[in-house]
């Protein structure tokens, strides 16, 4: 579980963090085709390490299964060659769920703050034992808001007997649901990672035609329900739809989310360091194939804002999907 870093245009896998090696579970068989055959852990820029890592621990309930060591050179990732990054890798209790938090320091930061309807947004949605004991230890934490409507819970009722969430975000933006489940295994269980998109039609387009997924068309949007806009606590979400892809080669899913509001921004544009950015990185079965597809399905090749030329040997670069997600896209290691 490293950080992925481009030498001569090979990917080579560092000693402590972005990219983890891929997860390719036996069960799941690889992609021959041109796509991805493998995907990394999200990997969530940070301000601060140790904050961010003292909520997602303390409050949360993370286990630290790679700490922090000393800062190291990122130059190889980041134009700025006094860039520095420090890493660490944390896993859900009772779950397969892991993520890495990255710190970038001697670089210029420009730090993200997207509302959960602007394209790029990053929600992660947690299954918590007891809902109040983490609001109480989140309450604690430098930065860290309640987004849901009076500041506490919302509670619904169901067939399934009583339903508590609460949407809360951290300092670097983004956006946690904690939902109860009294009957969870640990305090902390079942985590997901949802991707607020600006087109959801072109976005699964996108990620089949380009990566491999077998999405279906998504449905028509439909009115946000009242729950949906009391836990956000922002009645501008006008719409709602959501598709829900599994990464080629893994059993890593994501479930894009589209909302339709007036006040909507345009798609996030981190980069590869700036705080409140999420990153994936993913092998590719031809390369070239998989780079034409990035351009002919509206992506964006390199990390700029618009798309770069790449070398004819070229094995790696950093792409953006629609919604301006960093994704590293690297052919196999020969």
């Amino acid at each position: 579980m490293k950080f992925l870093a481009a030498v001569a245009g090979v990917v080579i896998l560092g000693s402590t963090a972005l990219a983890q090696a891929p997860q390719q579970p036996a069960a799941v068989p690889p992609s021959t085709g041109p796509g991805g055959t493998s995907v990394s852990i999200l990997h969530l820029n940070v301000a601060s390490m140790d904050r961010s890592l003292a909520l997602y621990r303390e409050a949360l309930g993370f286990e630290v299964t790679t700490a922090p060591r000393e800062p190291r050179a990122g130059g190889a990732l980041v134009s700025d060659p006094g860039a520095m990054l420090r890493t660490a890798i944390i896993k859900a209790p009772a779950s397969s769920f892991s993520m890495e938090l990255v710190e970038w320091t001697g670089t210029a930061l420009r730090p993200q703050q997207a509302r959960i309807q602007d394209p790029g947004a990053i929600m992660l949605a947690m299954t918590v034992s007891d809902i109040d004991a983490k609001l109480v230890a989140m309450a604690k934490h430098q930065g860290t808001r309640v987004l849901t409507a009076g500041g506490r819970p919302y509670v619904a009722t169901g067939r399934g007997g009583e339903n508590r969430a609460v949407m809360v975000q951290d300092e670097n933006g983004f956006v946690i649901e904690l939902v109860q489940n009294a009957g969870a295994q640990g305090p902390l269980s079942n985590v997901s990672i949802y991707l607020t998109v600006a087109d959801l039609a072109q976005t699964v387009n996108f990620y089949n035609k380009v990566l491999g997924f077998t999405m279906m068309p998504p449905a028509a949007a439909a009115p946000v329900n009242e729950r949906v806009a009391q836990l956000f606590n922002n009645m501008s979400l006008g719409t709602m739809r959501t598709a829900r892809g599994t990464f080629p080669g893994s059993s890593q899913q994501i479930i894009f989310q589209e909302f339709g509001a007036a006040d909507r921004r345009p798609p996030l544009r981190h980069r590869v360091q700036d705080p409140g950015g999420p990153i994936f990185t993913m092998n590719v079965n031809d390369f070239p194939a998989v780079m034409a597809a990035v351009r002919a399905n509206g992506g964006i090749i390199g990390d700029g804002e618009a798309s770069a030329t790449l070398a004819p040997d070229a094995r790696a670069s950093w792409v953006r999907d629609p919604n301006g997600l960093l994704i590293r896209m690297s052919a196999p290691a020969r």
